[in-house]
């Protein structure tokens, strides 16, 4: 199977990268992808599901997750047992392969940021945000706006004690799609 090769663009400063999640609306990665000492190490099911104007439809991927301060590495795989995507994500750079099967409307640079706002802590996240958008924490909820409209981008649902652990849901109201997550902590 052919992955293509997919360079994220855009600026690397001591900021970190950055992801454009719309026109006008630009994410910045932290420069280390994981701040804390732990590694993270999860297994996950994952359904993603979208109606956009073009298409709609749903997918489901096997998901490995391993985070530590030097290296994100993500890796999905389809039911059938193909590599859907893969990202490694260092300081220096982001490296994404998005199998050519998948929708041409999946956004494998949107899914890190994604990711990052489901599963960072909350000053991570408000750091990555620009200007014209805010982030809230409640109760196993996280709800990131648009400031100037006061309009909902994304809504998510995620477990209390431990995030990497237990069933998380992600809907985007800007781009109509939804993501369930459910991770197994595996390793330390």
């Amino acid at each position: 199977m052919n992955l293509p090769q997919l360079p994220l663009s855009g600026v690397l400063d001591k900021a970190g990268h950055k992801i454009v999640l719309a026109d006008g609306i630009e994410f910045t990665l932290p420069a280390e992808p994981w701040g804390e000492n732990e590694t993270i190490d999860v297994v996950q099911q994952v359904k993603a599901s979208w109606n956009t104007d073009n298409q709609s439809g749903d997918v489901s991927f096997q998901g490995r997750m391993n985070i530590t301060s030097e290296r994100a590495q993500i890796v999905l795989i389809d039911e059938l047992g193909r590599r859907a995507i893969e990202i490694d994500w260092t300081e220096q750079e982001i490296s994404i392969q998005k199998a050519n099967w998948l929708p041409q409307d999946f956004d494998a640079k949107r899914l890190v940021a994604d990711i990052v706002m489901t599963y960072w802590p909350l000053g991570i996240v408000e750091d990555a945000l620009p200007d014209n958008m805010s982030v809230h924490d409640g109760f196993g909820e996280r709800t990131v706006r648009l400031n100037d409209s006061g309009r909902k981008y994304v809504t998510i649902e995620r477990p209390i004690k431990d995030v990497w652990h237990g069933q998380a849901t992600l809907v985007n109201l800007q781009f109509n799609y939804r993501i369930n997550i459910n991770s197994i902590r595996t390793g330390s």
